[in-house]
C-alpha cells in the first residue's frame, strides 16, 4: 500500500493505511501521512474494473464533475467550499488515477475531516440534510458544459433489463437456490406487472434526461459531524445522464424508514412520514425550480420503483452466488431482497400520503412563475 500511495502527490511521510468504509464495490483504504508539523488523511481506492470496465472514462467523468462543482461553489461564494465537494489527488505524473501492477487502477481523494456518513437515518433532520445535499449536487450540475458524461454502467437503471437478468438467473439456477425461493420469485413477478402499469399511468416512462447521481443512498453523503449539515455527495462513479426518479427514488427508498437495508424483521418495517417529509423538503429545496410538471407528477412513484429495482438486483445476485454485492454473512443478499420487497409494498401503500407531502414541498420551494 505504501508503494501505491507513493504514486500520488501527497506531501509528508506515509504513516499507515487501513481498510475503510462499508461500500459494496471498491476496495477502499484510509491513508495517513505525517510531516514535522501535521498529520493529514486521504482516501485511496482500487477501482473495481469488473463493474466499471472503462476506468479512463470513469475518471474523466469524476474529474469533470469535481472541477465543475468547485467552480460553482466558488462562484456562489459558499462557506467552506472545500468541504462541499470531493477533491481528487493527482498522481505524480498529473493524472487522475494510477495504473499499477496487474492492471490495478487506483485513485486518491482528500479526506474530508469533521464529517460522517450514515447507513440509516434516525431523524427528519438527517433525512432532510442528506436529500438537500443531493438536490444541491444535481442543481449545480445542470449547467455542466462540454460533451455528455460517459456512460459508466450501461443500462444501470434499465428496469426491464434488470428483470430479464433475474429471469435468466432463475432459469439457470447456478447455485441451486431457486427452488426454495418460490414465494420471493412470485412476489417479484407480481410487483413487476403492477409497477410497469404504474409507470405508464403516472407518465414516468418518458421523463427528461438530466445529469443525476444515480446512486443516492444515504451513506453517499457526508454530514458535518457536529451540526449534521449535509455537505458533500460522494461515490461519483455513476454520475451520468438519467432521470430524476433514480435520485429521488433512491433517497426515498433508503431514507423513508428507520430499518436497515438488510433488515431481517420485515414485519416490523414501516414507512415514516416524518422522514418522507425530510426527503421531499430537502431534495426540492434546490430542485423544485428545475423540475418539469411531468417530473413532479412522477415523484411519488419513485421510491417504489427504486426499492423494486434493488430487490431485483439483490435477488439476482443471491441466485447467482453473490458475485456483485459484497456480503458479510450467508444469505445477506436474500435478506436485502426481502427487505426491499417489503419497502415496495409499504411505499406503494403510502403513495397518496407521499404525494401530498411532495406537493406541499413543491409549493414551498417552487418559484411563483414555475420552472
Amino acid at each position: 500500500m505504501k508503494e501505491t500511495a507513493a504514486q500520488f502527490e501527497i506531501p509528508g511521510q506515509f504513516a499507515e493505511a487501513i481498510p475503510y468504509g462499508s461500500g459494496h464495490i471498491h476496495a477502499t483504504y484510509l491513508l495517513r501521512f505525517e510531516d514535522s508539523t501535521q498529520s493529514a488523511r486521504y482516501i485511496l481506492q482500487r477501482i473495481n474494473t469488473q463493474v466499471f470496465q472503462n476506468p479512463e472514462a470513469l475518471m474523466d467523468n469524476v474529474s469533470r464533475v469535481c472541477t465543475h462543482l468547485r467552480q460553482s461553489l466558488e462562484r456562489e461564494r459558499v462557506r467552506d467550499p472545500e468541504r462541499r465537494h470531493l477533491r481528487l489527488v493527482k498522481t505524480t505524473e498529473g493524472r487522475t488515477h494510477w495504473v499499477g501492477p496487474e492492471a490495478g487502477h487506483w485513485r486518491c481523494f482528500h479526506f474530508l475531516e469533521g464529517t460522517r456518513s450514515l447507513d440509516q437515518v434516525d431523524t427528519e433532520h438527517q433525512a432532510h440534510e442528506t436529500a438537500r445535499a443531493f438536490g444541491s449536487f444535481a442543481a449545480r450540475l445542470a449547467d455542466l458544459e462540454g460533451p455528455p458524461l460517459s456512460v459508466t454502467i450501461p443500462d444501470f437503471h434499465n428496469l426491464e433489463l434488470r428483470y430479464a437478468a433475474l429471469e435468466a438467473a432463475i432459469r439457470s439456477d447456478s447455485h441451486g437456490r431457486a427452488k426454495s425461493l418460490a414465494a420471493e420469485i412470485n412476489q417479484t413477478a407480481g410487483w413487476h406487472e403492477r409497477l410497469t402499469s404504474a409507470i405508464h399511468a403516472e407518465g414516468a416512462a418518458d421523463l427528461p434526461i438530466r445529469i443525476v447521481h444515480n446512486d443516492c443512498k444515504i451513506n453517499n453523503v457526508l454530514l458535518d459531524a457536529e451540526t449534521g449539515e449535509g455537505l458533500c455527495a460522494i461515490d461519483l462513479d455513476t454520475v451520468m445522464g438519467g432521470t430524476v426518479l433514480a435520485d429521488f427514488g433512491e433517497l426515498m427508498r433508503t431514507s423513508s424508514s428507520r430499518s436497515a437495508e438488510d433488515e431481517a424483521g420485515v414485519a416490523e418495517m414501516a414507512i415514516e412520514l416524518d422522514l418522507v417529509r425530510g426527503v421531499a423538503r430537502g431534495y426540492l429545496t434546490d430542485m423544485a425550480a428545475r423540475l418539469t410538471p411531468q417530473e413532479g407528477n412522477a415523484l411519488p412513484l419513485a421510491g417504489s420503483l427504486m426499492a423494486f429495482e434493488n430487490a431485483v438486483r439483490f435477488l439476482t445476485d443471491h441466485l447467482s452466488g453473490d458475485v456483485y454485492f459484497r456480503i458479510q454473512r450467508e444469505a445477506q443478499n436474500l435478506d436485502r431482497a426481502r427487505a426491499q420487497l417489503r419497502r415496495v409494498e409499504l411505499l406503494d401503500a403510502n403513495r397518496d400520503a407521499i404525494r401530498k407531502i411532495i406537493e406541499s414541498a413543491q409549493l414551498e420551494f417552487q418559484p411563483p412563475n414555475g420552472p
